[in-house]
């Protein structure tokens, strides 16, 4: 039984170690394809996290969901225990307009922020969430990055 499980734990260790990590280099946002900014780590091709102090993500919907998904997600953070604050709030992304809340919560003494917005951006309903330790106010307060795909309204 040792032998076995000796085996198993060699054949697990020499796996994880040999299997190379694939470096995603770009994103996929609304059917357009956008360079990792450097200094920024990403999961996926649908977000980065940690990328001067923000992370974002985006879920694709389609326009079923687009009709009920939104309103679910925003229920969540309204309901939660550390959300202090919630405000309406437009984008624009790539022409097009997502509307949504930006929440300000606070937990443990520490404030941070998270940005909810939804719409479709060349023709794909999707779903934008943001979360930053910096209050964004206007278009200036993002990182060079998101610059490239929103502007506040």
């Amino acid at each position: 039984m040792k032998k076995i499980i000796f085996s198993a734990f060699v054949t697990l260790t020499m796996n994880s170690f040999g299997q190379t990590e694939n470096k995603i280099d770009s994103l996929s946002y609304a059917k357009m394809k956008i360079a990792v900014p450097e200094n920024c780590q990403t999961k996926s091709e649908y977000e980065l996290l940690e990328c001067d102090g923000i992370s974002i993500q985006w879920l694709y919907l389609n326009e079923e969901m687009l009709k009920t998904v939104p309103d679910q997600f925003m229920e969540q953070f309204t309901n939660q225990k550390t959300t202090k604050k919630k405000k309406e709030i437009k984008v624009e992304s790539f022409g097009s307009e997502l509307t949504g809340y930006k929440f300000t919560m606070k937990n443990q003494g520490e404030t941070s922020y998270r940005i909810i917005v939804y719409g479709s951006v060349n023709n794909q309903p999707l779903l934008l969430n943001l979360g930053t330790e910096t209050n964004i106010e206007t278009t200036e307060d993002l990182n060079d990055f998101l610059k490239e795909i929103i502007e506040i309204k």
